[in-house]
């Protein structure tokens, strides 16, 4: 593999970059440089196909706690969701999945008493690399006195992928100064199961992984180059 140039500022990538790389069997440079296209050029990743995806439900999580859990917010929120109408049949499974993703909150943590707070950029850094892992809630338990982080998905992936990515979200909020958060205390609410997992690991798993991983994403990134296009000529899209 060639030499690029020195990295001056880190490679921040998302939890989603560092999953594909984990479970990839062929991690020789090439592989590296091809898995990481996407992800420099196209902005994909963890948060980008996805960052808007649970906007309903989430607005109606914070507009629910912060009226003091009035039960009407939900209420008015799937009744809204379950009114609107689309032409394409990916929005109308966003607004079902968002329909559901409420009902499984509601059931889990309808009764806690949430107060939500700003949802803090955070990341876990290793050498060059920063990875991300933002939650989607972050919210202060009145009753127990504890911050909670938490992830709402539909992931059908393997429990062991959720782990990584709530060991990878819990070491962002450790590293970034919030270190009261305990494992117990960082979740990921499942929506294609309706259930709640929780993060089973200790900060020390996957260390080892995590720093091989970045090491290498750190020598292949100034190599990677743009996507081809359809034309034939190499896209030009922003780095991420």
């Amino acid at each position: 593999m060639k030499q690029g140039k020195p990295l001056e500022v880190p490679v921040r990538v998302s939890v989603s970059c560092l999953a594909e790389l984990m479970k990839s069997p062929n991690r020789s440079a090439e592989s590296f440089e091809s898995l990481l296209r996407p992800f420099k050029y196209n902005r994909r990743g963890e948060g980008f196909a996805r960052s808007g995806y649970y906007q309903h439900a989430l607005a109606a999580i914070r507009n629910y706690h912060s009226h003091g859990n009035a039960p009407k917010v939900f209420d008015a929120a799937l009744t809204e969701l379950r009114g609107k109408t689309a032409k394409e049949k990916w929005e109308r499974v966003k607004y079902e999945k968002n329909g559901d993703a409420i009902e499984a909150y509601r059931a889990i943590y309808g009764k806690r008493r949430f107060r939500v707070q700003t949802n803090h950029r955070i990341g876990y850094r290793i050498g060059q690399v920063v990875f991300t892992a933002q939650p989607d809630l972050w919210v202060f338990d009145e009753d127990e006195g504890i911050q909670v982080l938490l992830k709402i998905g539909i992931t059908k992936k393997q429990a062991s992928y959720v782990d990584m990515l709530l060991t990878v979200m819990r070491k962002a909020a450790v590293s970034s100064g919030y270190t009261d958060i305990r494992a117990k205390n960082v979740l990921y609410l499942n929506v294609t199961t309706g259930k709640e997992m929780i993060c089973e690991s200790g900060l020390t798993r996957f260390n080892r992984t995590f720093a091989f991983i970045a090491r290498n994403i750190a020598k292949a990134w100034p190599n990677v180059t743009p996507p081809e296009t359809t034309s034939g000529t190499k896209s030009h899209a922003a780095s991420a």
